[in-house]
């Protein structure tokens, strides 16, 4: 039976998949990724890390030979530093490292937060390509001499699989040094970081071929040679792809380390405050505006950690205003008294979370023009998974929401960039309505939260 082999190369998993050419599901493996933080501000990985993953989910795959083709979708930001010789020059650096953070405030403070955000879609922080690579020109610069390619997680991977160092526009416009207007990277920037446009990998359309399987790779995983190889995406666009979010009117809440807003639009729209990054969607014509709630799966996890608690019962609004603002240490849990109980706290915080989306949803819209007024959401990731939430989400915002019945929506997405089957499939999933009654009261909250956040975080 032919099938297609699609993948997640994420910061702290590798997810594998295995699709028949009708959509569905025939295998899954997940492999453990490493982050090192060999000092503060340091987050890496090992580059040869990314390619054992995949080679180790490939060896359990039954019936190889069956595969036609293979897509995947990637972490965005991640990259690593070669030599003359194609040798990494140091380990990977990811996009939770953020020792940059001082050069990028200093290049940001010589040519202002605008031409960068107009440019690339975000004004760069600690975590930014640009930075980096600037931090290493200033602090590391016989390492910096040598580098001969940029390579990303998702270049990186084409290029072991067919000997091409490819990336999609989603991925290149995650690094900084890409224009999202002209659709190429920026020589202006790469001229302040003094590196070579030679040094970057060639950009393509997310669902183009990057090129077919080598004949050395074959013999390694099994699979047959000459098959198509798809250049992928970033895998928040994907999982807007896979997950049905990728429509006018629709919002996608991806919930999982961060909580992630992406809205699909049909030209780029720019932010006056900054907030929300703009840039091409994995499905060719269209763009994405984008801001993370970097709170939102942290303060998740950690609320059912500490108060252990996992029935949920959101049918009237808790008498608690939480600020979730814990990365910060600037968090607050507000109308705490005597008969207050752990599941009470659970509950103010699970709400904060959907306050937190609210507010991303009409700042967004204020951005978007009339005619793209966000009706639906989409909602994927673990909280998804507690149907309860998709209900919750609804009351507060106003809108409906829709939890995908599929695996791992940024897979499934990366599997459908195949143009020829991608027509074949439907998202099937749950809706959930907004209860109107519910609604006024989330409201008289929602007015409490931005009023307490005001007081204690300014903004």
């Amino acid at each position: 039976m032919e099938k297609i082999l699609s993948f997640d190369s994420g910061t702290t998993n590798t997810k594998i998949f295995t699709y028949s050419l009708g959509g569905s599901i025939l295998q899954s493996f997940s492999i453990k990724n490493q982050i090192f933080f060999p000092e503060p501000l340091f987050a890496e990985q090992n580059s040869d890390d990314w390619i054992y993953a995949l080679r180790k989910g490939i060896s359990q795959i039954k019936s190889r030979k069956e595969i036609i083709g293979i897509s995947g979708s990637f972490q965005g930001g991640t990259f690593v530093l070669l030599d003359k010789n194609g040798f990494p020059l140091m380990p990977g650096i990811t996009w939770l490292d953020n020792r940059a953070k001082d050069i990028a405030r200093f290049v940001v403070s010589r040519y202002g937060e605008d031409f960068f955000y107009r440019k690339t879609g975000y004004v760069p922080g600690g975590w930014s390509c640009l930075a980096i690579l600037l931090w290493l020109k200033k602090y590391q610069p016989e390492c910096f001499k040598k580098i001969e390619r940029i390579s990303f997680v998702a270049d990186y991977i084409n290029h072991y699989f067919t000997g091409n160092f490819v990336l999609d526009h989603t991925n290149a416009a995650i690094t900084t040094l890409y224009n999202i207007k002209k659709g190429t990277w920026d020589e202006e920037i790469l001229e302040i970081i003094g590196i070579k446009k030679q040094m970057l990998p060639e950009i393509a359309e997310a669902g183009d071929v990057a090129g077919t399987l080598k004949e050395g790779v074959s013999r390694e995983t099994g699979l047959k040679s000459g098959i198509p190889v798809l250049v992928g995406g970033h895998d928040q666009y994907c999982a807007s792809f896979g997950s049905g979010a990728c429509a006018k009117g629709k919002v996608l809440v991806s919930c999982g380390t961060a909580w992630v807003l992406l809205a699909t639009t049909d030209r780029i729209f720019f932010d006056p405050l900054r907030n929300f990054s703009p840039g091409p969607h994995v499905k060719t014509g269209l763009y994405g505006l984008m801001s993370s709630i970097s709170n939102g799966g942290v303060v998740y996890d950690w609320g059912t950690k500490v108060f252990s608690v996992r029935t949920y019962n959101f049918n009237r609004p808790s008498s608690l205003v939480v600020i979730p603002e814990l990365t910060t240490a600037s968090g607050v849990i507000a109308g705490i008294s005597l008969s207050t109980k752990p599941d009470d706290i659970l509950q103010a915080i699970i709400e904060s979370l959907c306050f937190q989306v609210r507010e991303g949803l009409e700042r967004m819209e204020k951005i978007l023009s009339s005619e793209e007024k966000i009706k639906g959401i989409v909602m994927i990731g673990g909280a998804a998974s507690h149907r309860c939430l998709g209900q919750l989400l609804a009351d507060i915002t106003g809108r409906s929401v829709f939890i995908p019945e599929i695996n791992e929506a940024a897979v499934y997405g990366a599997m459908k960039l195949f143009r020829d089957i991608n027509q074949k499939f439907k998202t099937r999933g749950i809706y959930f309505r907004c209860r109107k009654r519910l609604y006024v009261d989330y409201s008289r909250n929602f007015e409490k939260y931005l009023s307490h956040k005001r007081t204690i975080v300014g903004c």
